[in-house]
């Protein structure tokens, strides 16, 4: 098992050197690690590439490469802007896997022929993609779906690839101080974590149901039902919505459809974020269909996104420092919400969003972009080593996708009118009653339990000072340099007094005209006294100019 691990990988790993010698990329693999894979003829001089070319060589490389593509392109924290607008291009799409491969994945799936399981199945598949293939099919009673099967062996592929990235980025880590601050390894597991839900079929299906359910009383907007009992991990049975992609029904509808279809995308989706913390991270326009009924579909719910409830609440608070124009605010709360990998100086880090924020200031409120804007202020935090959730990024990605969409739909569609009232309606859901009542209740059960246990924890505490076994532990912090400090101080001033004593002592000497031996008429031991203490000196004056200058 071992051996054919190290062979998968081996075999990957050339994969991988032959696609970067290509792009002119063979000095990174020295930078990685890996100079065994270098190949004869290999660039070794590092070369400036565009980004597009970066996005051709992640296509090459594959499925895992195209979707971790996709999820860099949602940090702006750590990728310049350049690069993460050329990123957003990947494209999810692939070769089309042969009839009897999907039929053998449908087959092992459930044990029966595909006859058996559905009463029509379309061999030509409507999509190609890098995990999967989509397909049309009719189920015994006549009901039309979409099926969607995992590509032969991709788990395989998958699993790989992330062992691959996983000993890259410890590497990195070790060798490198700024893959430790970006935290590479981190950002592996968030690919991994989010790589593997999506080749998990029921997974989808489970996030389907949940938007399909906060989606219900919602007018218009429609998310397909999930036929659980043709969906297995590698095989999605989905209800058949049938429309044109939002962009292309931009280019037909009338103005006064598309502004009603723009208020109610905007809408479906800002309930999801604001409300029900649990949204639709993938908002591309082959993901939003138009129905000629002129309802709005939301379709391919493998990615979402999750907000807690303090990020949730975080969220709208930023939202709200924004609106009143509060920087220091909206500071406040990011400090709060991320985490910090340095000291922050807080005056600076408000001035630097200050800048940013003022600009949008002095747009009309239906120029702003409101995902951009959290993408840029984003930016500013990473750029004071402050690591905000994921997301966030991925929020600021969908706003923005959605900002694009509904501006198609209607060119005076206004965003940040509509995400006004959906932060009033969920502040007014925060202090709904029911709310305060459970978070009373919490509140009041934590108390409960921490008077309880008061008593058992002082008596112990008790215990342990009459026995003397109290410890006190604290930490220390910089507290090396101040030693270092006063040691050297204490060394200067040694150096000083034995200065001073060899002095005095040659005065004596001279001073008494002892000693046969003479030097320029003087006590020869008393003139060595005096050269001894003029280089201890001069040494000594030296150090301390140089410890000056480097304050």
């Amino acid at each position: 098992m071992v051996v054919g691990k190290s062979r998968k990988h081996l075999h990957r790993y050339r994969e991988i050197a032959g696609v970067l010698a290509r792009h002119g990329w063979g000095w990174m693999l020295g930078r990685l690690g890996l100079p065994e894979h270098l190949g004869k003829h290999a660039e070794l001089t590092p070369r400036e590439h565009g980004p597009a070319h970066i996005r051709e060589m992640l296509e090459e490389l594959g499925p895992t490469f195209v979707k971790l593509g996709q999820l860099l392109s949602t940090r702006p924290d750590i990728i310049p802007e350049q690069y993460i607008n050329e990123l957003s291009k990947l494209q999810d799409t692939a070769p089309t896997v042969p009839p009897d491969a999907i039929r053998i994945v449908i087959e092992e799936e459930f044990c029966a022929p595909v006859s058996a399981v559905y009463a029509e199945f379309d061999y030509t598949p409507v999509a190609a993609a890098s995990l999967g293939q989509v397909h049309r099919a009719v189920l015994a009673d006549g009901t039309p779906v979409i099926v969607k099967v995992q590509r032969p062996n991709i788990v395989d592929v998958v699993e790989t690839d992330i062992e691959i990235l996983y000993k890259r980025a410890e590497f990195l880590e070790d060798h490198w101080e700024r893959a430790r601050t970006y935290g590479l390894s981190e950002i592996v597991d968030e690919f991994a974590m989010t790589i593997r839900e999506e080749l998990d079929y029921t997974r989808e299906g489970h996030n389907t149901d949940r938007l399909r359910e906060q989606m219900t009383g919602e007018p218009g907007i429609r998310v397909p039902r999930v036929y659980w009992q043709f969906t297995t991990r590698r095989v999605l049975t989905l209800e058949e919505i049938q429309g044109e992609k939002v962009t292309d029904a931009a280019a037909h509808i009338s103005p006064a459809e598309g502004k009603q279809l723009a208020e109610r995308i905007a809408s479906a989706f800002l309930k999801q974020v604001f409300i029900d913390g649990f949204f639709h991270s993938d908002p591309h326009p082959g993901n939003i269909l138009v129905t000629p009924t002129g309802e709005v579909g939301l379709v391919d719910c493998g990615m979402v996104g999750r907000f807690d409830a303090e990020n949730r609440a975080g969220a709208i608070r930023m939202l709200m420092a924004f609106e009143q124009r509060d920087i220091r605010v909206l500071a406040d709360e990011i400090l709060h919400l991320g985490i910090a990998q340095s000291d922050v100086d807080v005056r600076v880090f408000t001035h630097d969003l200050s800048k940013v924020i003022r600009v949008y200031y002095d747009m009309p409120s239906r120029s702003v972009n409101m995902g951009q804007l959290l993408l840029r202020v984003l930016k500013v935090s990473a750029k004071h080593r402050i690591r905000l959730p994921v997301s966030f990024a991925v929020l600021g990605k969908v706003l923005a996708s959605l900002d694009s969409i509904c501006s198609r739909l209607d060119p005076d569609f206004n965003f940040t009118e509509i995400a006004r009232s959906y932060v009033g309606r969920a502040v007014r859901s925060e202090l709904h009653a029911e709310n305060l009542l459970n978070d009373f209740y919490r509140a009041l059960a934590a108390t409960r339990s921490f008077l309880f246990a008061l008593p058992e924890q002082l008596d112990r505490l008790m215990r342990k000072a009459v026995e003397g076994t109290l410890r006190v532990e604290f930490k220390h912090q910089n507290l090396d340099e101040i030693e270092a400090t006063i040691a050297r101080s204490a060394n200067r001033i040694a150096i000083a007094m034995i200065v001073a004593a060899t002095i005095i002592g040659s005065s004596l000497i001279v001073s008494a005209g002892r000693g046969a031996a003479r030097w320029f008429g003087l006590p020869t031991l008393g003139v060595i006294g005096y050269v001894v203490a003029l280089v201890f000196g001069v040494w000594l004056i030296v150090s301390i100019m140089k410890a000056g200058k480097h304050r």
